[in-house]
């Protein structure tokens, strides 16, 4: 059996952090006549043979992947990645329950060690995910993060690939801008420390996950060239 765990993209399940714009859909070219109103040099063709459309939307929208260009000029970007990355057999997830910017620390994962040693998947529930809806403000302001103690631990000791979590983002976001002296140092361990095709993946929602008994995972996004993150589908293969 195969579970989503990516947020969709309609309207009302979208949080996006700080005034950053929601996804649009502009139309280029529409079947139908012009709307009252629309200018006669409007850039949309009307009474077209088809609709097309021009789409914009924030790199980092929703549930989306991180890859090493995000903090490192000569990291890997999405274009580099090929499908057999995005596919894991190993996948483990841990549930670390986390309030308000509380940070996940060596101690928490050092009890999983069997666990972490066989995956190349580490998906992290903290349950702070909760929050999302009902207070999108707080749940980007507020998020949990992991200590740069327990960046490393994972890194320094594990051949994993990608890391998951159901925050907004794998590090808070005003802690991360204001980090001394390297900004961001969470999101820069998981990516640049090893020098490889890793990612992490943020804004999932795997409370439908607790319970199951994990098969595969799987990431599918879209590589656009010289990018350095995308939306993504998210899915588990559970045992039935």
């Amino acid at each position: 059996m195969f579970i989503e765990v990516s947020y969709s993209l309609m309207p009302e399940d979208i949080v996006m952090p700080g005034p950053i714009d929601p996804p649009q859909v502009k139309p280029r070219s529409r079947m139908t006549e012009a709307p009252s109103g629309e200018p006669e040099d409007s850039a949309v063709r009307w009474k077209s043979y088809n609709n097309t459309s021009i789409m914009e939307f924030f790199a980092h929208t929703g549930t989306h992947i991180d890859v090493p260009f995000h903090v490192d000029p000569e990291g890997f970007k999405m274009h580099e990645f090929e499908l057999n990355d995005f596919i894991f057999n190993s996948p483990v997830m841990l549930q670390i329950p986390k309030q308000n910017k509380e940070k996940i620390s060596v101690e928490e994962l050092e009890p999983h060690e069997e666990e972490l040693a066989k995956a190349n998947m580490l998906l992290i529930y903290t349950g702070f995910s909760k929050t999302r809806k009902k207070d999108p403000e707080g749940f980007v302001k507020n998020q949990p993060s992991f200590t740069l103690e327990a960046a490393n631990y994972l890194v320094d000791n594990f051949n994993i690939k990608g890391y998951g979590i159901d925050t907004i983002g794998i590090e808070n976001i005003p802690d991360g801008k204001a980090a001394s002296p390297v900004q961001f140092p969470v999101h820069k361990v998981f990516l640049t420390k090893k020098k490889q095709k890793s990612f992490v993946l943020e804004d999932l929602n795997l409370a439908v996950l607790v319970g199951k008994k994990l098969r595969r995972f799987f990431v599918i996004p879209l590589r656009m060239f010289g990018a350095e993150a995308m939306p993504v589908t998210a899915f588990a293969e559970v045992e039935d």
